[in-house]
């Protein structure tokens, strides 16, 4: 692995690709890391092992990036290293004025998951919720977007309680019409995000979002939105929310526009160049290490 000016690495401690092409590598190095385990026994567990692994694997690399800061309580950088903050970024173009899924505007109001179906993301809770909501909102309609190994049990968990109006699309071709057919979106991971990408997604389709308040959904949902964090976990909060939120329609427009004002904050456009500038100091960084070695 040679020839590049500069390598970027993501969860470098992961015994396979990246730890391996690490191996072979000896010029100038980025890493990103991501990994936000939860707050219990394992996740006490992992961090205390991912110290322990970045001692021995941060003072390797001439930049060190996280997509917020919740990674950052279980790295530990080498003498002179900076963990610095770069969050995750895409294309937000297609969001800002797709046309809705068709048929899915229809006087109902849609609530959007979207993502893997596991237990991490907490789809299972968002059923427990919507279950409740039903019962006094039989307009609202749940919209999962998605697949994995939690698919069969949360079918059942619909086909027990009879819920009806909740669709599952599977995994969406077009993600920005399923983002323009909703009123809201819902992201109820009890843990282990670092960001959250379709948060920003939502935002620039300018859609409120409930979301937990993890650790890396607190960085994006700020201000007004920030009332819409709800304790992860806790499934009556979160049909509160969204209870609150389908009640309202000038409070889910004005956050609708905050979302839109803000996401253009992590397109690609605005962030690219600031991660050519961290390419660029970590190529001089490795080359002044070089010439003190010699």
């Amino acid at each position: 692995m040679q020839g590049f000016d500069v390598a970027h690495f993501h969860t470098v401690w992961s015994p396979f690709l990246a730890l391996q092409a690490l191996s072979f590598f000896d010029g100038p190095a980025v890493a990103t890391f991501h990994d936000t385990p939860p707050q219990n026994l394992s996740g006490r567990i992992l961090r205390e092992l991912f110290r322990l692994l970045s001692r021995l694997l941060l003072p390797r690399f001439d930049a060190i990036l996280t997509p917020s800061e919740a990674p950052q309580h279980h790295l530990v950088p080498g003498p002179g290293q900076k963990l610095a903050i770069f969050p995750p970024c895409t294309d937000l173009r297609p969001f800002f004025d797709a046309r809705p899924q068709p048929g899915f505007r229809d006087g109902h109001t849609n609530i959007l998951f979207l993502g893997r179906l596991e237990p991490r993301k907490g789809t299972i809770l968002l059923l427990k919720a919507f279950k409740t909501l039903r019962e006094t909102n039989p307009s609202m309609r749940l919209i999962i977007a998605g697949a994995g190994t939690q698919e069969n049990p949360l079918r059942r968990f619909v086909e027990q309680n009879r819920l009806s109006s909740v669709v599952f699309v599977g995994p969406p071709a077009d993600v920005a019409s399923w983002f323009s057919a909703a009123d809201i979106f819902c992201a109820p991971s009890p843990y282990g995000e670092s960001f959250g990408i379709v948060i920003v997604e939502a935002m620039a389709s300018g859609k409120p979002v409930v979301a937990a308040a993890n650790a890396g959904y607190r960085t994006l949902l700020t201000g007004e939105a920030a009332q819409f964090l709800v304790p992860p976990g806790n499934i009556k909060k979160l049909a509160e929310a969204l209870a609150a939120l389908a009640a309202d329609e000038g409070l889910r427009r004005r956050l609708g526009e905050w979302g839109r004002a803000t996401a253009p904050r992590y397109d690609c456009r605005t962030l690219a160049p600031q991660l050519e500038a961290i390419f660029r100091d970590a190529i001089r960084t490795h080359n002044l290490k070089v010439r003190n070695a010699i």
